[in-house]
């Protein structure tokens, strides 16, 4: 077996799939999108099962990246809130 078949491998493997959606989800939320939105994105649904992406929510980075989305909205409506 030579060198691209095993890079082949790696790419194509299970757990680089599972990173390349947790990366996606986490750019995603990093770029202003609500979980709920990226959750339901074609990319996201067509590649994993519901169960699937419940369980991308217990990754740690996706869990990191979706605090700091709802801390944003927080902190909009209080700010709303607040200018009422």
């Amino acid at each position: 077996m030579g060198i691209q078949d095993e890079v082949r491998k790696l790419i194509t493997s299970e757990s680089a799939k599972h990173k390349r959606l947790i990366e996606y989800v986490v750019r995603q939320l990093r770029g202003g999108r609500h979980l709920e939105q990226v959750l339901e994105d074609p990319y996201v649904t067509n590649r994993l099962s519901p169960l699937d992406r419940r369980a991308l929510l217990e990754e740690p980075e996706v869990v990191e990246a979706a605090h700091d989305e709802v801390l944003q909205r927080m902190r909009a409506q209080l700010e709303a809130l607040a200018g009422s």
